[in-house]
């Protein structure tokens, strides 16, 4: 079945005084905020065998310690703030005694820090973090009788001390078919303890209170604006909003919408069929079209910008599917 092509227009009038755009369905306001959280996220051991100083001997975690004495119990997922000490120690289970032969590393290490990976070493990382954010790093645990070491994936987070969140990563917008599932995500520095919370519209979404915000089977109804609230005891951070479509499958239909003009460039955002070309066409008279750029567009959704439109007195804009 041939589909006939199909086009809204959007009309940008040049005056002295004001321009006017004339689209389709209106869109809800795209908005800007500020955050997200840090990443206290677990990860799963990948021990192996044949390590260190026992046939069975596995990576355990990491060891806070002051001195030469352990505080607190194994993890693989640690978090200290930046230009101050830190002290940590790779530790194993069943590691047998013939320690002389062990070795360690940690990669790749934040900055500031440092690991001995001498045979014989005790697997301590020290030193000053420099520099904040989440690395994920791989422990090694080894030992010279055994030529397999053991592995894992842990996750160090290098914080500013007293520091209110900040959002490095805002959620983006997500354009998804209707029943499929959306997954809205930031990334966040700050002191911890870190508390989230998202938003649809302005309100709460109930139990949504981590970095990431699932949502499964979406509807009509989820369509919307979404946004992310990080607090901690010393301040709140929110982020940019985010915008979830959501798409009928096999519905060939095109919108624009969310027009603006800033610094005078004139954006707009057309949404749509997935997987097929948009065209954007330009006219000075609203007769004789020209193609301005054509685009393949994956997600159904196209942000169109021309940076050029104030240096023009009129200009009518229109977007179409290639048949």
């Amino acid at each position: 079945m041939k589909t006939a092509p199909l086009f809204l227009s959007i009309l940008l009038q040049v005056l002295p005084v004001a321009r006017v755009a004339i689209l389709g369905p209106a869109a809800l306001p795209s908005t800007s905020a500020v955050l997200r959280a840090w990443a206290l996220r677990a990860v799963v051991m990948a021990g192996t065998l044949d390590a260190v100083s026992g046939a069975s001997a596995g990576i355990s975690g990491l060891v806070k310690y002051s001195g030469t004495t352990p505080v607190g119990s194994p993890t693989f997922d640690v978090a200290e703030p930046a230009g101050l000490p830190f002290r940590y120690r790779i530790t194993v289970s069943n590691p047998g005694s013939d320690y002389g032969k062990n070795y360690f590393n940690c990669t790749p290490l934040p900055p500031g820090l440092t690991i001995n990976t001498n045979i014989g070493a005790a697997g301590y990382i020290t030193g000053t973090p420099s520099e904040p954010g989440v690395y994920l790093v791989t422990l090694v645990a080894g030992n010279l009788n055994y030529p397999i070491p053991a592995t894992a994936q842990a996750t160090i987070t290098i914080y500013l001390a007293n520091a209110p969140p900040v959002i490095t990563t805002p959620p983006k917008d997500q354009s998804v078919l209707l029943g499929s599932n959306a997954l809205f995500q930031a990334e966040v520095s700050g002191t911890p303890l870190l508390h989230y919370q998202w938003q649809f519209g302005l309100s709460d979404v109930s139990g949504a209170t981590n970095r990431f915000l699932s949502l499964t089977n979406v509807q009509p109804g989820d369509t919307g604006s979404y946004r992310l609230i990080v607090t901690n005891e010393f301040g709140m951070a929110t982020s940019t909003v985010a915008r979830l479509t959501v798409r009928e499958p096999f519905l060939v239909q095109l919108m624009l919408d969310g027009p603006k003009l800033t610094n005078g460039a004139f954006e707009f955002v057309a949404t749509g069929p997935i997987f097929t070309n948009y065209v954007i066409w330009q006219s000075q008279d609203f007769q004789n079209w020209t193609p301005f750029s054509t685009n393949w567009v994956v997600d159904g959704l196209l942000r169109f910008k021309d940076p050029q439109a104030a240096t023009r007195p009129f200009t009518f804009y229109r977007a179409s599917l290639l048949p």
